[in-house]
């Protein structure tokens, strides 16, 4: 099933996708929702990101494709509000920044409540996985050293666009990842390939924060590559969709 946040007319509801129309969600949206009645056409509803950024925690994995080494775990990191941007609005290119970059991931949507939960539970915990772009500004790497933890790489406005919906019932690791930046493919590769698979990155999570539903955890990216004003990034995931967004000046 594929569920989408979207607004019609001055309203944001939940809705559940049928073919080319959207209905709406009866009963909680993560305790065993029923479909309702046509509310409009997909085409006619304006489709936003599936999660409330106010709301809901955004949580960034940190190399989770690659060489493992020594390592117990992955790095996790936190996304502020301002970065969730739906599919069709725009990434700003920040005037500060000379290398941005796209990193194309598959999104854990949380279901439940989760806390130090073992891994051979965690899909238990899953609704389902929409599609993410943890952009970054690549030179602040280098030029923030020195400064302690600095939140400027990750933390622009408009830097996780996220949607276009969730997909429930996919095996999170093994879903194909594509990155296409107008038009070409750049990034064409596999969750499979993550070093951590879901289940581990809940468990992992989970023992630094309590999860709630509507919670989104980024699993990492297996490639990236710069982005630049007038591009239109796409990220296509296997059974959820694409999230397309255009890359503007920052006024």
């Amino acid at each position: 099933m594929q569920y989408a946040r979207f607004l019609s007319g001055n309203s944001i509801q939940w809705g559940l996708i049928e073919g080319d129309y959207i209905r709406s969600v009866c009963g909680n949206l993560y305790e065993g929702p029923k479909a309702g009645e046509i509310v409009c056409a997909v085409s006619e509803a304006r489709i936003l990101a599936p999660v409330d950024p106010y709301q809901n925690k955004i949580v960034g994995i940190a190399a989770n494709y690659g060489v493992k080494d020594q390592r117990d775990g992955p790095g996790i990191f936190m996304k502020q509000p301002g970065t969730v941007v739906g599919t069709g609005e725009p990434i700003i290119y920040p005037k500060t920044c000379i290398s941005v970059i796209h990193e194309a991931e598959v999104a854990i949507v949380i279901g439940r409540s989760a806390r130090k939960i073992k891994a051979v539970h965690a899909l238990d915990y899953v609704m389902g996985y929409t599609c993410a772009n943890d952009v970054s500004a690549k030179d602040l790497h280098v030029s923030d050293i020195g400064r302690g933890t600095s939140m400027r790489v990750k933390h622009f406005d408009t830097f996780f666009p996220i949607g276009p919906f969730i997909s429930t019932g996919l095996d999170g690791d093994n879903l194909n990842i594509q990155c296409r930046v107008n038009g070409k493919t750049e990034v064409n590769s596999s969750s499979s390939e993550m070093i951590w698979p879901i289940a581990d990155l809940i468990s992992w999570v989970s023992e630094v924060m309590e999860l709630h539903p509507g919670d989104v955890i980024s699993s990492g990216c297996p490639d990236t590559n710069e982005i630049n004003v007038g591009d239109t990034v796409e990220v296509e995931i296997e059974g959820i969709g694409t999230l397309r967004n255009p890359v503007v000046r920052d006024l």
